[in-house]
């Protein structure tokens, strides 16, 4: 072991270890794809105990499980899947912001504006501005 493993504070292992757990993680779209999996499974298991959830939108009535590995679940997999994508209103800022994030960073702007603004920095504050930078670029 090195000096420098040997000098590590607990709170610095600690991330280190949360670093290594985060590395071994599959790609966010396949992550995604899992737990969608794992929703249609869940809800197959939970309809066949014919478990009643009560309403949000109606207090006192009761919803029954929909069981996503049938046929009717199935369908309804396919005809909602837009409706649940439109209804959620995050999606439609983060896709323009994407879209926008994207766009800046082919056309060359984000990596211009930030080397004009690290060049630009007065020599008092070029910690901060440096750190500042390389916050706002990751």
């Amino acid at each position: 072991m090195s000096t420098v493993e040997r000098k590590k504070g607990i709170f610095q292992r600690f991330l280190d270890g949360i670093e290594k757990a985060g590395n071994k993680l599959p790609h966010p779209v396949t992550l995604f794809a899992i737990l969608a999996v794992l929703v249609v499974i869940i809800s197959s298991v939970v309809a066949s105990f014919g478990i009643l959830v009560e309403d949000p939108a109606n207090p006192g009535e009761t919803i029954a499980v929909k069981n996503l590995l049938s046929g009717e679940g199935i369908s309804y997999i396919f005809t909602s899947m837009v409706d649940n994508f439109i209804g959620f209103a995050p999606l439609g800022v983060v896709l323009a912001t994407m879209l926008g994030i994207g766009i800046c960073e082919r056309s060359g702007l984000i990596s211009a504006g930030l080397r004009g603004f690290v060049l630009s920095i007065p020599n008092r504050l070029i910690t901060a501005g440096l750190v500042f930078a390389a916050v706002m670029s990751s």
